[in-house]
């Protein structure tokens, strides 16, 4: 018992320390592009999609094959907005869970992918396999591929402070008036950032952590 306290502590605090990296998916202008478009990150951090105009996704995939969806792949669905002003209220959470291995992702909208709207987490850190190197391979694509899985697969869909992973909620596409199935309203910052610590785990996990070895906490 003694041992199990400290192992949840000793996990909330790790937890606590987990960075937040921030993307945009589109800017106010309507550029088909990621800010920034190469992250790194450690395991256990997260990296928040926010989606600008007009209407976008995130979809996973291979170095090898751009603009096409890797089997158990991350998948957004498609979240529309038309305001300039702020992201659109749903935002798309992935967590690293292993830093070794490079995340290759791109956009299903329209030719999205072959106008350079692809990003990576965790490049190689040497080799061919370059973020310029994907660009080049995805211009060349025939097609723009979206999943047949659910909306949130692989991450998950944040509305008003709530998420829905997983099986999450669906999204159909239908040229660049595609809508998401959604409801609810949250904030969501433009600017790419990183904080020091998720936002989702806040002061109260810290707290846990530094109090784990005399009592249990439920996350």
């Amino acid at each position: 018992m003694h041992f199990s306290t400290i192992f949840a502590a000793s996990a909330m605090a790790s937890a606590a320390m987990a960075a937040e990296h921030v993307v945009s998916v589109g800017d106010k202008s309507g550029s088909i592009v990621f800010k920034p478009d190469s992250i790194q990150a450690a395991q256990g951090d997260t990296v928040v999609f926010h989606f600008w105009p007009k209407n976008h996704s995130v979809v996973q995939s291979t170095f090898a094959n751009p603009c096409q969806p890797m089997a158990n792949g991350m998948w957004s669905g498609f979240v529309p907005t038309s305001d300039a002003e702020k992201a659109a209220s749903t935002s798309f959470t992935f967590e690293v869970k292993n830093a070794s291995a490079p995340v290759w992702f791109y956009c299903s909208q329209g030719k999205h992918c072959q106008g350079g709207m692809v990003g990576v987490i965790n490049p190689p850190a040497s080799g061919a396999n370059t973020i310029d190197a994907f660009k080049k391979a995805a211009a060349a694509a025939s097609d723009n591929v979206s999943p047949t899985s659910q909306a949130g697969t692989g991450g998950k869909l944040s509305e008003n402070s709530t998420a829905t992973s997983g099986s999450g909620s669906s999204a159909t596409q239908s040229g660049s008036g595609s809508m998401a199935s959604m409801s609810g309203m949250s904030s969501a910052s433009g600017a790419p950032q990183s904080t020091g610590a998720a936002s989702q785990l806040g002061g109260s996990v810290a707290f846990a952590g530094l109090t784990g070895l005399f009592t249990f906490f439920m996350l």
